[in-house]
């Protein structure tokens, strides 16, 4: 039976974005505890060396329960993604891996794990919005409302760099860019600076 079921809110701050409750009784717990950081919830994918698609984890549907099969407290999460065309080509299909990693609490219950989603686009759409599957997580009952579980979309080395292009303070994408131009960045500029004795810091 259901104990706990937590309505989801989007709270973003400089790490990343945390889930929510709003309208919550005064005293109350959010189970799950969800964190996604900023750096794990976007990826741009490259197809024949073009920037095809850019995945994004928005959020999760989430609520804890107490399996009495296995006599465990467990937290099922549902993640919401939005998968968004960059370039006019023939690919359609946009595969990709998002992760639930646990790095505090009692040793049983730590470790990372990868999760597969597919998802694709029909000529005609620019963006979609979808869940994907629901994964269950073992938490521990003596501390459910304090266990932290880190959700991100599972991102190699090389993309992670190339992503800094893009997701980094200094650069974002501009939506205002012309039709026949994708997309174009947008730079940040800064004042000079210059050293104590006047002269030019480079």
């Amino acid at each position: 039976m259901i104990k706990k079921i937590s309505a989801i809110f989007l709270l973003f701050f400089i790490s990343g974005c945390v889930l929510l409750l709003d309208d919550a009784p005064e005293g109350y717990k959010q189970c799950p505890l969800i964190t996604i950081k900023r750096e794990d919830a976007k990826l741009i994918q490259i197809v024949n060396y073009k920037d095809n698609f850019m995945v994004e984890l928005k959020g999760t549907e989430s609520f804890c329960y107490f399996d009495d099969r296995v006599k465990q407290e467990k937290a099922v999460i549902t993640p919401i993604f939005v998968v968004k065309r960059l370039q006019k080509s023939d690919e359609n299909d946009i595969q990709f891996s998002w992760f639930t990693n646990t790095i505090k609490g009692p040793p049983a219950f730590l470790g990372k794990k990868a999760y597969f989603e597919a998802v694709s686009l029909s000529a005609d759409e620019n963006e979609k919005e979808f869940k994907g599957k629901t994964v269950e997580v073992k938490i521990p009952q003596e501390m459910m409302y304090e266990f932290e579980i880190f959700a991100g979309l599972v991102i190699s080395p090389k993309e992670k760099a190339y992503n800094q292009r893009f997701f980094d303070v200094d650069m974002e994408y501009d939506d205002t860019a012309p039709e026949n131009e994708v997309y174009e960045t947008k730079i940040k500029e800064y004042p000079p600076l210059y050293n104590q004795d006047g002269t030019f810091a480079e």
